[in-house]
């Protein structure tokens, strides 16, 4: 378990920061104020003050206000479709309240900032605190794929998906890696109140419904989700590097799927290895309360032989 750190407040240098990230063209959740009105009255230092205090006030508190609580969720149509008769040719668009959007980014950046400083996180986990990102990963397994051709090795790949990521999160679970992870105690006290009695209002054309409880996982939207999934995934990565020993593979996570990769002279001592890493993998995510999607899960070789292989 890492010492807890002490959690300083928040700067006006924090809070410039995290405005200035924000798009003036982002729409507008249920409190109506843009980006562009947030910067008009942030400008004023004695606005920017008050801000600053009550981001403060959150974490010492341990309280996240119900109305940064409450969203709309917009379910819009896909383009293009050639029929729109299933949910999946719709897309739901997260509308929250700017001015809880803004706090979170400031607690994301500090997030990232801890995780960076003090490696919280696997150098293989890739996107979500400015680890690298898909493109980066793409180049990596094309280096690693050349790489072993050039050393008489076969790359083999098996590709997952978690399933249901966002919402599957367990709160407990999380609450647990914060404090292991050397989270001050007041943060994880901050996070038990922002992560229940969450309401959304499904918009549907003209329509709305009323508020709805919307508890489940991390939810998908916020500037927190990502940097929160990427510390549930830590411990998943720290273990199977622990278990994994003598198996010569690499695990690679992109926040809501993995690829795990071995390489030997054999395509078929490949898939003995796999289905080894493949067993850790599974075991590992079931303990930390999460699924694979098995129909999602694929298997690439990468091989220069001319002739196929059983």
């Amino acid at each position: 378990m890492e010492p807890e750190r002490a959690w300083p407040e928040f700067s006006l240098l924090e809070l410039r920061q995290a405005l200035e990230a924000c798009s003036s063209r982002s729409a507008s959740g249920p409190d109506h104020i843009l980006w562009r009105h947030l910067k008009q009255i942030l400008a004023l230092p004695q606005c920017a003050d008050i801000i600053i205090a009550l981001a403060n006030g959150c974490i010492e508190s341990g309280h996240w206000p119900k109305q940064f609580k409450e969203s709309t969720l917009v379910i819009i149509p896909k383009p293009n479709k050639p029929s729109y008769s299933t949910p999946k040719v719709f897309r739901p668009i997260v509308l929250l309240n700017t001015l809880g959007k803004l706090i979170k980014k400031m607690i994301s950046n500090r997030f990232q900032h801890n995780m960076i400083k003090y490696d919280l996180v696997d150098a293989n986990q890739m996107s979500g605190v400015q680890q690298g990102s898909t493109k980066d990963a793409g180049l990596f397994l094309a280096h690693l794929v050349r790489a072993g051709w050039a050393k008489g090795l076969q790359t083999s790949i098996v590709a997952f998906d978690v399933a249901q990521f966002f919402p599957s999160i367990n709160h407990q679970f999380l609450l647990a890696v914060l404090k292991k992870q050397g989270f001050h105690s007041k943060v994880t006290k901050f996070f038990r109140s922002y992560l229940v009695d969450s309401f959304t209002s499904y918009a549907w054309n003209r329509d709305t419904s009323n508020l709805r409880h919307a508890d489940v996982g991390v939810g998908q939207g916020s500037a927190l989700s990502p940097v929160l999934s990427v510390l549930v995934i830590a411990p998943v990565m720290k273990f199977f590097r622990i278990r994994s020993v003598g198996l010569a593979c690499t695990l690679i996570s992109y926040v809501d799927n993995g690829d795990i990769i071995v390489q030997s002279p054999e395509i078929a001592t490949n898939c003995v290895m796999l289905r080894h890493a493949y067993g850790i993998v599974f075991d590992l995510f079931t303990r930390s309360s999460l699924a694979l999607e098995h129909d999602k899960t694929e298997l690439f070789h990468f091989t220069r032989a001319r002739t196929g292989f059983d």
